[in-house]
């Protein structure tokens, strides 16, 4: 898929369902040693992966959003993922947890307006938009939040 405008639509959607997905693997535990034991480090590990798809899907963007909204930390998103990927025994617990519990739902609700303002632009395909409300893939976004 090219990294153009129409294209991001999917990418961040996969963004939010990432988001999502790591808020219900961490959201009964209010330390970060209590993330990195529980469940024998399974929460752990999967929200480093989707922390990781958060970066990738970050790759896919086009320029043209990016610098549409220049507020998004876009790169630290994506060396991030670099750092999970590269680097995944040195990872610091602390700085995990402070992601995920500081930095995720700015992002999340960033993201939210970015789509509907390029939906109500015209940029985005409202029935893509739509089809992706119905698929059970993006079940965890709550799609009422995005004001289309």
């Amino acid at each position: 898929m090219l990294a153009e405008l129409k294209n991001d639509l999917l990418f961040l959607l996969n963004i939010l369902e990432s988001i999502e997905k790591i808020h219900i693997y961490s959201k009964k535990v209010d330390t970060a040693e209590d993330f990195f034991y529980a469940n024998d480090q399974l929460n752990f590990n999967a929200s480093l992966t989707l922390l990781a798809n958060i970066g990738e899907n970050v790759g896919k963007i086009s320029s043209e959003l990016k610098n549409k909204n220049p507020d998004i930390q876009w790169q630290d998103i994506k060396d991030f993922r670099n750092k999970i990927a590269h680097d995944y025994i040195g990872i610091d617990i602390f700085i995990v947890f402070r992601i995920i519990q500081n930095e995720l739902e700015s992002l999340k609700k960033r993201v939210f307006l970015l789509i509907a303002e390029e939906l109500k632009n015209k940029n985005f395909d409202e029935k893509e938009f739509q089809l992706a409300r119905e698929s059970y893939y993006y079940r965890h976004i709550p799609f009422s939040e995005i004001a289309s």
